[in-house]
């Protein structure tokens, strides 16, 4: 891990460092802009060299701070000064018949480009120019101080990323630095994983990649697939597919709440005797067995709401009747049955992707709750395996709404969800729509392209994101994302570029035309008006 630094040559300015051993080519050199009061340890700015292309927002440079001593800077703009080229002479030139001619950047005198870049992190490196220490930014940059592009090992120590691949999850490269691997560290899943993203931003494919890399970990993984994106990848590494209410996947009664199971019954009249006693006997139930362990069903719950009505005064035939018919109607549901045997599917290395396509939102809501309420059971015994539980689309599974029975287990997963052993990611195009405190508690994020009016709803997540870095956002191409953590998973926001799957891609837009060049239709036909039928009066 070496830092090295060289004599700035004629162009760099005063040297103010004492740096004893070369180093990179110097790009630029801090300018003093007294209107922003830099240099500061909020902002400064970089005059680049005529030779040097302009950095992108995102990009890392590297700022000599004294002996031995560098400061990270993160570039937030750039723009170019060329006062040849204001309003009025450029009106002018098109107004007179003279040609303009003046000298271009690099002999001029006036003309320059300028990144404005923001102090990040604080470098110290031995006589060798090894890294001591990455540590805050105690020491202000003198103008005239040079600037270099900043080495790979000093923006991996200062992203918090892992060194080396095979220690976390490689999930792209650094955006301008596409030699670097963007590795963060694979205790992320243990904090929460958020993915946000317009249509065809590449949210999905960022899964899959997450999918890929748990994978390689071993970590197993539980996901839920709105749109069956995941199918074909599942396949490839050897998990399975799974439909509820088909190939034995159901779930028990004793994984629902009361008020799940009279949501679940389809014409129900809340507030009725009925209503109260199905509630009532459910809930016996789960004090009864479930918080010993054992699961019931359908023919379990009919047999309580008879055994307890009485004692509720509900025996006659206007209450008990009307109970115990909507109670045996739970038994048209297909995915309400025996419980699902997780502990033998639960495995390193094991992905179990439930195919909720055209499923209700209701079903899905009272699938996923189950599923979350089994793995917090599971939880409970010393012999469970950590699980990524994923969930594709969560803004229709977790609203803003504390009455969602999804929102409040996933609330609670979210808060405490590594005690449970339990890691989320959660996949949306809407975050605007999703529970506040569940996406609060998503403690690394990776931000797609998304529409303008989305950005509010973001507000809580961009970490510590530049404004301009935020403004990109809905211009970002697909594949690119802004990734934002917790100090434990990724210590500043950068920009990546999402690495390449090796798991088929399931969520890429139907070729239409396609369809219609196989049914004989190609390219763009010549309108041909058809006559009416003269006879027609």
């Amino acid at each position: 891990m070496n830092m090295t630094s060289q004599t700035a040559d004629s162009d760099s300015g005063p040297d103010f460092t004492d740096t004893a051993v070369d180093a990179p080519n110097v790009i630029g050199r801090i300018i003093s802009v007294s209107t922003k009061q830099s240099p500061s340890f909020s902002v400064m700015h970089v005059r680049l060299k005529h030779s040097i292309e302009s950095l992108s927002p995102g990009s890392w440079v590297s700022v000599d701070a004294g002996r031995n001593t560098r400061v990270l800077a993160r570039v937030v703009d750039a723009w170019e000064n060329n006062p040849h080229e204001d309003a009025q002479s450029s009106l002018i030139s098109e107004v007179l018949p003279f040609k303009t001619i003046y000298a271009i950047e690099g002999d001029s005198t006036v003309i320059y480009r300028a990144l404005e870049i923001e102090p990040m992190e604080q470098v110290e490196l031995d006589d060798a120019g090894n890294i001591i220490k990455i540590s805050e930014v105690t020491m202000l940059p003198r103008a005239g101080n040079s600037v270099y592009i900043a080495e790979e090992n000093a923006i991996i120590g200062s992203l918090g990323l892992e060194p080396n691949p095979d220690e976390g999850l490689e999930v792209g490269t650094l955006r301008g630095f596409d030699h670097i691997k963007a590795v963060i560290t694979k205790s992320a899943i243990q904090r929460h994983i958020f993915i946000g993203g317009g249509i065809g931003s590449g949210k999905s494919y960022t899964r899959g990649v997450l999918a890929e890399e748990l994978h390689m970990l071993g970590i197993p993984q539980i996901n839920i697939d709105v749109n069956g994106e995941m199918i074909e990848a599942t396949n490839q590494l050897g998990g399975v597919n799974l439909i509820p209410g088909k190939d034995g996947f159901t779930l028990p009664l004793s994984s629902l709440t009361p008020e799940d199971v009279t949501d679940a019954i389809p014409g129900l009249n809340k507030g009725t005797n009925y209503v109260t006693l199905i509630e009532y006997a459910h809930g016996v139930l789960l004090k009864e067995r479930a918080t010993k362990g054992q699961h019931f069903g359908i023919a379990d719950l009919v047999a309580k709401i008879t055994e307890v009505a009485p004692s509720l005064d509900m025996d006659k035939a206007g209450t008990l009747r009307p109970a115990t018919q909507r109670a045996q109607s739970l038994e048209r549901i297909a995915y309400i049955g025996n419980p699902f045997n997780w502990e033998q599917h639960i495995k390193p290395g094991a992905i179990i992707n439930i195919d909720c396509r055209g499923l209700l939102v209701s079903d899905l809501r009272l699938i996923v709750a189950s599923i979350a309420r089994d793995l917090q059971r599971l939880s409970r015994t010393k012999t469970n395996m950590f699980v990524a539980f994923s969930i594709d689309e969560f803004h229709l599974v977790a609203p803003n709404d504390d009455k969602s029975v999804t929102t409040q287990v996933l609330r609670e997963i979210a808060r405490i969800g590594r005690h449970y052993k339990i890691g989320l990611i959660l996949t949306t195009q809407s975050p605007q729509d999703v529970d506040r405190s569940i996406l609060k508690r998503l403690l690394t994020r990776f931000l797609h392209s998304i529409e303008p009016d989305q950005l509010d709803a973001l507000r809580g997540v961009f970490s510590d994101a530049s404004e301009s870095l935020i403004k990109s956002l809905p211009k970002l191409p697909q594949g690119t994302a802004i990734v934002t953590g917790a100090f434990e998973t990724i210590r500043h926001a950068a920009v990546i570029n999402i690495r390449k799957r090796h798991t088929i891609h399931g969520g890429k837009t139907p070729d239409i035309f396609a369809d219609f060049k196989q049914k004989g239709w190609s390219g763009k036909h010549p309108i041909n008006l058809v006559q009416g039928d003269k006879n027609a009066e």
